[in-house]
């Protein structure tokens, strides 16, 4: 049986690994929906000149690279599936915020009549913690109210003439339940 010392430190060093592997996908995109085969032999020379097209007129820096993308390292599904994602590479953080910016508000993103998607590379269980907020972050939009989502599974709403930062869904939700009237109606709490 491990000691308490030995399972402090296992916790500890788990936390690091993931940190590391987080940091590491820091610049990283994940493009979906991208139809199978239509990269070429070169996937980093398309998605640079296919991310260039998309986004130079809105604000990409003259440093403006993709380091490397591939597709997800898996057997093509058949026929009728969703195509297997492409994960890209930026060379600058900036330029990575910029396509993700704008990505976000270009509702339209076609390539060969598919709508195609961009998302921030996360690990598979940040990913699941938030995804955990997806029903608060839908009654949001439809309230119109302002939040984000901060890493690694934070949501900022600002409303109600504050700012607040919720770690647990549920107490979100809780809070929206409370406020939504307020929200509605866009009345500032006193």
């Amino acid at each position: 049986m491990a000691s308490k010392t030995t399972t402090k430190d296992i916790v500890v060093l788990y936390a690091k690994t993931d940190d590391l592997e987080n940091r590491s996908r820091r610049n990283n995109l994940h493009i979906v929906e991208v139809p199978e085969k239509t990269e070429g032999s070169n996937a980093t020379e398309f998605i640079e000149k296919w991310l260039y097209q998309l986004f130079n007129d809105k604000g990409l820096s003259s440093l403006y690279a993709v380091e490397r993308a591939h597709r997800v390292p898996m057997r093509p599904l058949p026929p009728g599936r969703p195509p297997r994602p492409i994960l890209a590479k930026i060379l600058h953080f900036k330029d990575r915020d910029t396509i993700l910016r704008q990505s976000r508000d270009n509702e339209e993103m076609v390539l060969n009549r598919v709508k195609v998607s961009i998302f921030p590379d996360y690990l598979n269980e940040v990913q699941r913690r938030r995804s955990r907020f997806m029903d608060v972050k839908k009654r949001l939009r439809g309230l119109q109210v302002s939040y984000a989502m901060l890493f690694p599974a934070k949501l900022r709403v600002a409303a109600l003439g504050s700012t607040r930062f919720f770690e647990d869904p549920d107490e979100a939700a809780q809070w929206l339940d409370v406020h939504e009237r307020q929200l509605r109606d866009g009345v500032l709490d006193t």
